[in-house]
């Protein structure tokens, strides 16, 4: 097991001191190592290896993938059953189903089929930078407004009598992040389990009940804060506008995440798609039962007993060599023995992968639409959490305990000019 800036389960009281939110318990995070991947106790993907991931061996992973979908395994199943339906309906209802045009009926189901690829690469490709919108400039706002806000309080604050003050902030802005996550997946937040994990006080509890777009509101309490500071003579008009402005960034990225998640792509769009990806399926589908069709009448009827065992491999070396669809130039099918097994190898394959493709990129279109749930792909809530709160708490800490070396050269440095100097900011 692998536990990435995962502290100590007991606090020591150095923690108690350097780590008070941590100390308190408002989340923790463990890290299990399985390989090709690290995930979290809560079974959500922290990060994989690129190359593992792309090795062949990645054909027979389901966990994780679009391929442990059982909705996708049944699209797959249905159009074989329908392929197979087909099938059956050529071998039983034609006179001569070699006569079957399988070059022009292969031509116009690839025609389409090609166009229902580029526009799901499209769809998908759309997706996924929605996707890393999200998380990089939305939720990454928040992030770095977070970490902007406490990084200037702790520097502003250098003194570790005033971490009450500190752990304040920084509990508010962890609230705000728990309370965007709920949001986003349940609809409404838990209070209740915020207050269990001391990131919610009952007093507090009772105010953000009774208010919408809780998020978002917690922003305001943050800069209601900073602003009796500056109305008491402790923060610098000139600091409380900046304050006011990495606030404003924070409220905003959680507004723009809200709006984005419920701004989802045009419905007729997605339809469309879809349509065109399940008619496509329905098209192969019936294509290769037709073909296969063929080319079982044609091994039945082929009078096999006469042609020995290395003239069969000979026509199947021969027939590699034939079109996909493995028709010859005037359209009737294949007549020997190796091109008719080539084609009905040829179908069952492009019966099995080209379902399995379509409908899993639709899968993973909708997988990445809405990643602030519980699942294996979302985002994993508790390493952020962890990360985040650890990432300030250290920056108080350094600020705390600054070196010496900071002060000593800080007051040995002259400006030339100090008239230049019009604003004088002191630390409390």
């Amino acid at each position: 097991m692998s536990q990435p800036g995962h502290a100590p389960e007991v606090p020591s009281d150095k923690d108690r001191a350097r780590r008070p939110l941590y100390s308190q318990g408002t989340g923790s995070c463990t890290f299990v190592d399985q390989g090709i991947w690290t995930e979290t106790g809560d079974g959500e993907l922290v990060k994989y290896d690129m190359h593992r991931i792309g090795s062949a061996a990645s054909l027979a992973r389901l966990r994780g993938t679009v391929l442990g979908s059982s909705a996708l395994w049944l699209h797959v199943v249905l159009y074989l059953a329908f392929a197979v339906m087909v099938g059956i309906a050529v071998g039983l209802l034609a006179e001569r189903p070699d006569l079957v045009g399988a070059s022009r009926v292969g031509e116009a189901v690839n025609y389409f089929c090609l166009f229902v690829s580029v526009s799901v690469a499209f769809h998908v490709t759309l997706a996924v930078e929605r996707w890393w919108e999200l998380r990089s400039k939305l939720l990454g706002e928040l992030w770095r407004a977070t970490n902007d806000l406490n990084m200037v309080l702790a520097v502003h604050f250098p003194s570790r009598e005033h971490r009450r003050l500190k752990t304040l902030i920084l509990r508010y802005c962890l609230l705000s992040f728990e309370l965007m996550f709920m949001q986003a997946r349940d609809g409404k937040a838990d209070l209740h389990e915020l207050c269990s994990r001391n990131l919610l006080r009952p007093d507090e509890r009772e105010r953000l009940e009774q208010l919408a777009f809780q998020p978002q509101v917690v922003w305001v309490w943050i800069a209601g804060t900073f602003q009796r500071l500056a109305e008491a003579g402790k923060l610098p008009s000139s600091l409380l506008v900046s304050i006011y402005e990495i606030c404003t960034r924070a409220r905003t990225s959680v507004g723009s995440i809200f709006a984005h998640l419920d701004t989802q792509l045009p419905f007729s769009y997605v339809h469309l798609i879809s349509a065109a990806v399940h008619a496509n399926n329905l098209l192969v589908s019936a294509k290769c039962g037709t073909m296969a069709a063929v080319a079982i009448r044609n091994l039945v009827q082929h009078p096999v007993a006469s042609v020995a065992a290395s003239a069969v491999a000979q026509d199947i070396a021969t027939a590699m060599a034939a079109t996909f669809t493995g028709a010859g130039g005037s359209g009737i099918g294949p007549s020997s023995i190796g091109e008719n097994v080539q084609v009905l190898l040829l179908q069952c394959l492009q019966l099995l992968f080209v379902p399995l493709a379509t409908v899993g990129l639709l899968e993973v279109a909708a997988l990445v639409a809405e990643p602030f749930g519980s699942g294996f792909q979302d985002f994993p809530r508790s390493a952020y959490h962890v990360w985040l709160r650890d990432e300030c708490e250290a920056f108080q800490t350094a600020a705390e305990e600054a070196p010496k070396e900071l002060a000593r050269i800080a007051d040995v440095v002259e400006a030339k000019e100090p008239l230049l100097v019009h604003d004088v900011v002191c630390a409390v």
